[in-house]
């Protein structure tokens, strides 16, 4: 292909890459279309990767692998438990690109000019590889900051033409490395978005915030099956155990319940101090569905703490115990507080009744308690724990409680310690 050529496709994949900041694109497809257009506009590329710095609990980078012919990967790199650098980093020659003077690297896999100082460079040359090139650009993004890793997007180039990249090719990748990091700023930005609604609001309630429910008032009456679960005895532990041990029970006791909860399709709306509660949304009408994804929710988190407890034993340290109640009715989700601060809960009768029924826990010596309208959907795992009048209601409520036979055999003993 002649030079004017490749520079008019060039041209037009540039203006391409930044029309499309104005739309909502996807990372992965915006990727993998922009090197089938380089391929096409003349340089060989063989294999593409664009990494991204993030804002996550779990994950500080996102990574996405184009290979000519064979599809595309995603990979997220972990924050490592120390904030250390791994030995992966160590060795990798995006560390030279970050940590240099200068946002480019260029290495040569093959001839008299060939660089293997890293161990990937030998994997690329076995594959056949003949140069490899990489982009940095800074963003000003939110996110964690790991070490001297900067925000910000880095891309990389390999070929197996000959002769490698040319002077011209490099130039030529170097400007859509800029425009693809221009829209990349979009897409970042909106994936942290969403992230920090779903984990700091939970699903259903981030998605209504991003769909424009953020007045002071928004909100609608939604059926539902709702869940309070409370640690035991967590007035005893604060007070005798060292803060990061206690933080670490907690951590622990959260993964059983909320990690249940999430696992079977709920949302975890609010931690309200040891307590946890969440919601499982009736859709079209089919309570039934609802309350079996409740039910196992509370399966699993009685499985998680059975294996819990084993291990706190194994280490010297004491069981833990939790209640959980279920309620199910109508309740008001939607934006509560003051216009400068507010949060997305749910209130109303069928929520003030739930924390009395899970306290009830307690003086029943049960795990879990549940009303008539849960219990009727499972009936052969719940047996009555009687009519009992709820502070605050006037008229009494019947309530079930999870049959003990259908608990793990290592918390049957540990029902709901004084």
């Amino acid at each position: 292909m002649k030079d004017a050529d490749s520079s008019a496709k060039i041209d037009q994949i540039a203006s391409w890459l930044v029309e499309q900041a104005f739309g909502d694109p996807n990372m992965k497809l915006l990727l993998k279309e922009m090197c089938e257009r380089i391929v096409a506009a003349g340089i060989p590329i063989a294999r593409a990767m664009v990494n991204w710095t993030t804002l996550h609990p779990l994950y500080h980078v996102e990574m996405l692998i184009w290979r000519n012919g064979s599809g595309m990967t995603f990979d997220r790199i972990p924050f490592s438990p120390d904030n250390q650098p791994t030995a992966e980093w160590l060795r990798s020659p995006l560390r030279a690109l970050v940590e240099g003077p200068v946002p480019f690297i260029r290495h040569r896999l093959v001839g008299p000019e060939r660089q293997h100082d890293f161990p990937v460079l030998d994997e690329f040359a076995a594959a056949g590889m003949t140069d490899y090139i990489a982009f940095a650009t800074a963003l000003n993004t939110p996110g964690a900051r790991v070490r001297d890793y900067p925000a910000g997007v880095v891309s990389s180039f390999t070929t197996a033409a000959p002769d490698g990249f040319d002077a011209n090719q490099i130039e030529q990748l170097r400007r859509l490395h800029k425009r693809f990091a221009l829209v990349s700023k979009t897409i970042i930005l909106t994936g942290i978005m969403r992230t920090l609604t779903r984990t700091y609001l939970g699903s259903h309630a981030g998605e209504r915030v991003l769909s424009g429910q953020i007045r002071h008032g928004d909100g609608d009456a939604l059926p539902a099956v709702i869940w309070f679960s409370d640690l035991r005895r967590s007035t005893e532990y604060i007070s005798r155990m060292p803060q990061d041990e206690f933080i670490r029970l907690l951590n622990e006791y959260f993964d059983c319940t909320a990690g249940a909860v999430m696992l079977h399709g709920g949302d975890v709306l609010d931690f309200i101090g040891d307590g946890v509660i969440a919601i499982f949304p009736i859709v079209a009408g089919d309570h039934d569905k609802a309350a079996r994804h409740a039910l196992a929710a509370v399966d699993e988190s009685h499985r998680r703490l059975a294996e819990l407890n084993a291990r706190r034993e194994a280490s010297g340290r004491e069981p833990i115990a939790f209640g959980i109640g279920l309620n199910e009715g109508e309740v008001l989700f939607g934006n509560i507080g003051i216009a400068e601060r507010m949060v997305f809960s749910i209130i109303g009768p069928t929520v003030n009744a739930l924390a009395r029924i899970e306290a009830m826990t307690k003086e029943l010596d049960v795990t879990t308690l549940a009303t008539k309208a849960i219990a009727r959907q499972a009936p052969g795992r719940w047996e009555p724990a009687g009519e009992h009048l709820l502070r605050g209601f006037d008229a009494p409520v019947a309530l079930y409680a999870l049959r003990q036979a259908e608990l793990p055999q290592a918390l049957q003993a540990l029902t709901a310690p004084a």
